[in-house]
């Protein structure tokens, strides 16, 4: 294990904005996981990623999607923390193991995930510069105007905390993923 290079907010060094926001986090899944408490250094990113979370969760992508996104992004992000959260959070949803492989290569045996994935992975890869074909494919699966926008939303919440886990080296809470 490494020393993080932003660690964790504790008892003695969190900000007092940040306690409302952690503890409804607490409440919500038992516990704070260490991703949360190193964004609660800063009371208004913590808000903000908080929000990002509660807000998607009300999506037209399933949850299932979202984790199938979260996972792909992930992967290629090089995100420890990330992949072992998001792969626990679809194991919880009865995703198999033999899924949760594939959705680390961006593969679904189903069609339609297969073309969000698809497009999900073209946007983490090119910065969106180049998704045409991919974005076609969603649209031809049946994707609404509503669930692009969704795609593009998981990609950059994704990539958000992503980036913050790998830069701050956040120790992983979650049964650890290779």
């Amino acid at each position: 294990m490494t020393t993080p290079t932003i660690a964790p907010v504790g008892p003695t060094n969190t900000p007092a904005a940040s306690e409302p926001t952690l503890a409804a986090l607490k409440a919500k899944f038992g516990t704070v996981p260490k991703m949360f408490s190193t964004f609660a250094h800063s009371p208004a990113a913590l808000d903000a990623v908080a929000g990002y979370f509660n807000a998607m969760g009300g999506a037209k992508l399933s949850p299932r999607t979202q984790e199938a996104i979260a996972i792909a992004v992930a992967e290629l992000n090089h995100c420890t923390y990330c992949l072992s959260a998001h792969t626990a959070l679809a194991k919880g949803q009865g995703v198999k193991a033999d899924e949760l492989v594939g959705f680390r290569t961006a593969r679904s045996s189903d069609p339609r995930e297969q073309a969000i994935l698809d497009l999900a992975v073209a946007i983490a890869r090119t910065r969106a510069a180049d998704v045409g074909p991919q974005l076609a494919q969603a649209r031809k699966a049946g994707l609404s105007d509503a669930e692009l926008v969704e795609v593009v939303a998981a990609v950059a919440q994704n990539v958000l905390t992503n980036y913050l886990n790998v830069v701050a080296g956040t120790e992983v809470d979650f049964p650890r993923v290779a």
